[in-house]
């Protein structure tokens, strides 16, 4: 009997454990402020009914509690909600983050002002294909902190925030020095648990230390569809980066294979989920909705 109040008492501690963070629909309001200032566009591969506001608690650097708002893709909202509330918890700390609207979409004037953002409907840095960022399935975090970082032909390294060169030296802990604090080495394995495994700070040339990602054949395939399915494939994906995670460690997702590969290969297929979900959607559900087979070969290069 006893033991049964204690499982009882366990269950209701853990299910009404505090959340910091929670999901909203945009309003109208909010959607035509967002195409005022060029954020959003009928362009867009995401429209305001897929965007969602995840609003949440966090630590600044100074150590004062504060409230951030991110917009992103409906799919991947709950895993964002997520990530921000166990960053609030660990007490990582964030500058600020606002809807890049307050900046009039301009991704430089949000770096400068050290702003961690999400949604915004613009290409790559220096490209013409569209960025991660305009389908609501990337993050950037503390950029100050964590810099956007170009090399010249000639090897000269140029800073985006000017200031994030300070934070060239990635170490978080020097001789003689305050311990640093808000680099996104440090959220690594929290992003990824939650589905967004590539890291700008893996790549060569830019570097961009501030961003987080999903692929970008899931972008593709999760625009494809409606949120119901859009929300069930990015929760299997996750459950299968934890799975792969919890077997085999963390330390190899530096050569973790896209979730998206693992399904062409159950469907015997080298085209793209979004080319083939357009084609045949009940065969991608289908393997989708298969219960992953999880092994070293199937998570890791």
């Amino acid at each position: 009997m006893k033991k049964n109040r204690l499982l009882t008492a366990l269950a209701l501690f853990f299910c009404s454990a505090p959340s910091f963070a929670n999901i909203s629909n945009l309003t109208a309001a909010q959607c035509q402020a967002m195409i005022g200032k060029g954020v959003m566009s009928t362009k867009a591969p995401v429209q305001c009914d897929r965007l969602r506001n995840v609003t949440f608690k966090h630590y600044t650097f100074n150590g004062k509690t504060a409230t951030g708002k991110l917009v992103v893709l409906d799919a991947v909202a709950p895993h964002v909600e997520r990530i921000f509330d166990e960053l609030y918890q660990q007490g990582f700390p964030i500058a600020q983050a606002k809807p890049i609207e307050y900046y009039a979409g301009n991704d430089v004037k949000s770096m400068d002002a050290n702003n961690t953002s999400a949604f915004n409907y613009r290409p790559i840095a220096g490209k013409s294909s569209l960025s991660l960022h305009a389908y609501g399935a990337a993050i950037d975090i503390n950029p100050l902190q964590n810099p956007f970082v170009e090399f010249t032909s000639w090897g000269t390294a140029t800073f985006k925030p000017l200031k994030g060169h300070e934070y060239s030296n990635r170490m978080l802990q020097r001789l003689g020095k305050e311990d640093r604090k808000g680099f996104a080495e440090e959220v690594i394995n929290i992003f990824a648990q939650n589905g967004f495994i590539y890291w700008g700070g893996y790549w060569d040339t830019p570097i961009d230390f501030q961003h987080f990602q999903t692929s970008r054949d899931m972008a593709y395939l999760m625009t494809a569809m409606p949120t119901k399915e859009a929300s069930l494939f990015f929760n299997h994906y996750v459950d299968w980066v934890q799975s792969c995670q919890q077997n085999y460690g963390s330390k190899q997702m530096n050569k973790f294979k896209d979730y998206t590969s693992y399904l062409q290969t159950e469907l015997k297929t080298t085209t793209s989920l979004n080319r083939l979900y357009k084609a045949n959607p009940n065969a991608v559900m289908q393997a989708i909705n298969k219960k992953a087979q999880v092994s070293q070969s199937r998570c890791f290069k």
